[in-house]
């Protein structure tokens, strides 16, 4: 019997997008388990978990169970330790080193709410500790100042879908927003003020600071915004989301939003995805002195550690600086290296 596998993970945040908040409840499939549904509902209340997190829990969870059902022939309650090393050795062999990050991340919350609801009694700690040696995750590529002027430039604003395209570009690189926070943005939300807060990741309130050009584009887009609406044939009052669509919701997708930012992207030689724009935000900030503090206020970071992953520059950029700053950084003659001679053993002479 074929082993089921899950969709790799980012496919599971490109389906549909934002579609709906909240859970689904409909296209479980084989491998759910009623019992899933109380820690979805606990995730959700409790920790305030975003709706495409809550999504990809649910899958993960669905996939988990087949998987142990499939290959066991029973359900993820009875697995063992070494149906959860199995299970992650395949994943390893099949899938990318995100999704076996999103595996390790939903398998273990699965067993530790278990535990805590008297569901099961053994710890699966020591087996999921083997997987954190999954390979290093991969530098997202942040485009450089010159290649997001041109990305930014590249919209027709003469039309309301080019309108629009620039202010959510302005957004998620001008004010380093989360697609899901841009998503979730209402009309009324948005203000003409320099700053706004809103709730970010976790259900935590968060500051966001929007320049001049976001500011603007923001209200050159509010202006056209009902034209969008009417040539999809929604009514004005169809939504109250910021961002809106032509196509079948009214509320643009997460999927529109990826797709028109691969497609300026490629107009100047690069694959980007919406996430690739808040990294560009996070390190032009810091390539141009601001303090990691200060952005990890602006990222909405609770650890300053996670801000770091976002700061990327280019290794020439560091070679400049070391050079520029460093009495050792300079550059130097080609220093000799010793070799042992083959023509005389035991002896040695100078290489080039």
């Amino acid at each position: 019997m074929a082993t089921p596998w899950c969709r790799p993970v980012a496919e599971v945040f490109m389906d549909g997008g934002m579609r709906e908040p909240g859970i689904e409840t409909h296209g479980r499939g084989e491998g759910w388990d009623p019992r899933f549904d109380d820690l979805l509902m606990q995730a959700a209340a409790e920790e305030g978990l975003a709706d495409d997190s809550l999504r990809a829990l649910q899958i993960q969870l669905r996939c988990f169970n087949a998987w142990v059902l499939a290959r066991e022939g029973r359900s993820w309650d009875r697995a063992t330790a070494d149906d959860l090393k199995a299970y992650f050795q395949e994943a390893r062999e099949l899938r990318s080193a995100a999704t076996v990050r999103l595996k390790r991340w939903v398998v273990q919350r699965l067993y530790r709410w278990a535990r805590s609801e008297g569901i099961i009694d053994v710890s699966f700690e020591s087996a999921l500790i083997a997987v954190r040696a999954t390979p290093p995750m991969r530098l997202t590529t942040v485009p450089s100042v010159d290649q997001m002027q041109r990305i930014l430039s590249l919209p027709d604003t003469g039309t309301p879908n080019g309108v629009r395209d620039r202010a959510a570009l302005e957004l998620l690189y001008g004010a380093g927003l989360r697609s899901a926070e841009l998503l979730g943005l209402h009309v009324a939300q948005v203000p003409d003020a320099p700053g706004m807060r809103l709730m970010g990741k976790g259900a935590k309130e968060r500051l966001v600071i929007l320049g001049e050009h976001a500011r603007y584009w923001i209200a050159q887009y509010k202006a056209v915004r009902r034209t969008l609406l009417g040539s999809g044939g929604h009514r004005a009052t169809a939504t109250n989301r910021l961002f809106v669509s032509t196509g079948i919701h009214p509320d643009y997708q997460y999927s529109q939003l990826r797709r028109m930012v691969g497609r300026y992207a490629a107009m100047v030689g690069l694959s980007l995805t919406p996430h690739s724009l808040r990294h560009a935000f996070a390190s032009h900030l810091y390539q141009h002195k601001a303090p990691l503090k200060t952005i990890q206020l602006l990222l909405g970071h609770e650890h300053l550690a996670t801000t770091t992953i976002y700061v990327s520059r280019h290794f020439e950029d560091d070679h400049k600086l070391l050079d520029q700053h460093h009495p050792r950084g300079g550059q130097h003659m080609r220093f000799a290296r010793w070799k042992e001679s083959k023509s005389r053993p035991g002896a040695i002479f100078r290489g080039p």
